[in-house]
C-alpha cells in the first residue's frame, strides 16, 4: 500500500469511526490484532468517547469475520493474568474507555477467514441506549501496541494448561457464557461451590507435574542413573492421571447438577467455542513445540545440531552421532505424534460421553507412551556418553544448560 493510499485510508477510517455517532459518542483508533495462520481467535482494540451527560455501556459487538464476538477483560488473580467475559463495558459521562491489550477488549472467536495486516474488519457496536454503530478496524501486526509482559503471561498460562490437561474443561462455558444454560439459582450456586472445592485440587496437580518435570530435567542433566529418572517419570504419569481422573470427575459432577438438555448444550457450546485439537506442523517451529509438549527430558542433540563446532568432534564421532540421530529421530517423532493423537482422541471421547472404561484405556495409553519417551531420551543420553569422551560430554551439558535449558 503506497503512502498516499495508506494516508487516505487512515483518514477515512477516522472519519468513519467518528461520524454518525449521535448522543456524544465517538470511536478512535479501532484495530484488530493480526494472528498467525491457523489461530482462530483474535481481539479488537479501540477507544470509545462519551461526551454526553450520562454513562453509556457497550453491551454487544458483532462481526461477520468471526462465529462469536464477546466482550472481555484481563484481571490479575493470584499473580496470574486471566481473561474473562463481561456483560458490558461502561463508558463514563464526559469521559472515555480504552479497550487495549491487558484490559478491556473485544474477542473475535472462531475466525471465518484469515486476517493479515492491512485487512479491514467490519464490526457493529451495540450500546445500552439503543445505539448501534458500525466501525471499520484495520488489522495490525501481531504484538503491535501490545504489552509484552502481559502477553507472555497469557501465552504461558495457555501453554501450561494445554501441556498438562488433555481433557476438555467444560466449566469454561459456565464461567464465560452461563446465560446460555438457563441455570437456576440453586444450580449456579452448586456449580460455583464445585469449582471452589475442586479447582485448588486440580491446580495443585498442575503444579506438582510442573515441579516433577523440572526435577526430571535437572536429574538428567546431573547425570543421575536411569532408576532415578524412572522414579520421577512414574510420579509424573501418576499425577497426570490424577488430572485426567479429576477432570472426568468434574464432568460427572456437572452432569449430575444439570438436566439432560443443559448438559448437552454445555457440551455442544464447548465443542463449538473451545475444543481444539493439538496439532504441530512438520517445520522446525512445530517440531520444537511438539517436543516441548511431550518430552520433559533435555534434548541434548540440540547441542550436536547447533554447536558441534565447540566440541572438537572427530570425524568418526560425528559420523556415529549422525547415524544415531538418523536412526532414533523417526522413532521418537512417531512416539510424539502417537501421544498427540491419543490426547486428541481422549478429548473427543470425553466430549462424546464415552464410557469411563474407554477414557481410562486412552489415558493409560497416553501415559505408557509418555514413559517410553522419557526412557527413550534417557537411552539417547547414555548413547551420547558412549560416543563422546568425558570432557566432550561435560561440555555438551554445559552448553545445553547455558543455551537451551529454558
Amino acid at each position: 500500500m503506497n503512502t498516499f493510499i495508506r494516508t487516505f485510508f487512515s483518514i477515512t477510517l477516522f472519519l468513519y469511526a467518528g461520524s454518525g455517532f449521535a448522543k456524544g459518542m465517538s470511536v478512535d483508533n479501532p484495530y484488530v490484532r493480526e494472528v498467525p495462520p491457523g489461530q482462530m481467535t483474535s481481539a479488537t482494540f479501540l477507544t470509545i468517547k462519551n461526551d454526553s451527560d450520562k454513562d453509556v455501556a457497550l453491551i454487544k459487538a458483532n462481526s461477520d469475520v468471526a462465529k462469536h464476538v464477546e466482550l472481555h477483560e484481563h484481571v490479575h488473580d493470584n499473580g496470574m493474568m486471566k481473561m474473562r467475559q463481561v456483560p458490558k463495558i461502561i463508558i463514563p459521562a464526559k469521559g472515555e474507555t480504552v479497550l487495549k491489550p491487558g484490559g478491556y477488549h473485544i474477542m473475535l472467536i472462531g475466525l471465518n477467514r484469515k486476517i493479515k495486516a492491512g485487512d479491514i474488519v467490519d464490526l457493529t457496536l451495540e450500546f445500552d441506549n439503543g445505539d448501534k454503530k458500525p466501525i471499520k478496524a484495520e488489522v495490525k501486526k501481531i504484538m503491535q501496541g501490545m504489552k509484552m509482559g502481559n502477553m507472555k503471561g497469557m501465552h504461558k498460562m495457555k501453554m501450561d494448561k494445554a501441556h498438562l490437561n488433555p481433557m476438555p474443561n467444560l466449566m469454561r462455558v459456565f464461567k464465560t457464557t452461563p446465560e446460555i444454560l438457563n441455570l437456576s439459582a440453586e444450580q449456579t450456586a452448586t456449580l460455583k461451590k464445585g469449582i471452589e472445592e475442586r479447582g485448588p485440587k486440580i491446580q495443585a496437580l498442575f503444579k506438582k507435574v510442573t515441579t516433577l518435570e523440572k526435577e526430571l530435567n535437572q536429574a538428567a542433566l546431573d547425570d543421575k542413573p536411569l532408576s532415578t529418572l524412572d522414579q520421577l517419570a512414574t510420579k509424573i504419569v501418576q499425577n497426570r492421571l490424577g488430572i485426567i481422573n479429576g477432570k472426568a470427575g468434574c464432568a460427572e459432577s456437572v452432569k449430575a447438577v444439570l438436566n439432560k438438555d443443559q448438559f448437552a448444550k454445555l457440551q455442544s457450546t464447548y465443542k463449538e467455542k473451545f475444543a481444539k485439537k493439538q496439532h504441530y506442523s512438520d517445520d522446525m517451529q512445530g517440531k520444537m513445540a511438539m517436543l516441548k509438549h511431550v518430552n520433559p527430558m533435555p534434548n541434548l542433540m540440540l547441542v550436536i545440531k547447533k554447536m558441534s563446532d565447540k566440541l572438537n568432534l572427530s570425524d568418526k564421532q560425528a559420523a556415529k552421532l549422525k547415524q544415531w540421530r538418523d536412526e532414533r529421530g523417526p522413532v521418537m517423532d512417531k512416539q510424539y505424534k502417537t501421544i498427540i493423537k491419543l490426547e486428541n482422541a481422549l478429548q473427543d471421547a470425553a466430549l462424546n460421553n464415552a464410557a469411563p472404561e474407554k477414557l481410562a484405556e486412552l489415558a493409560d495409553a497416553i501415559m505408557q507412551n509418555r514413559i517410553k519417551v522419557i526412557r527413550g531420551k534417557a537411552f539417547c543420553r547414555d548413547k551420547m556418553k558412549d560416543i563422546l569422551n568425558p570432557d566432550q560430554y561435560k561440555k555438551v551439558l554445559e552448553l545445553y544448560k547455558a543455551n537451551f535449558n529454558h
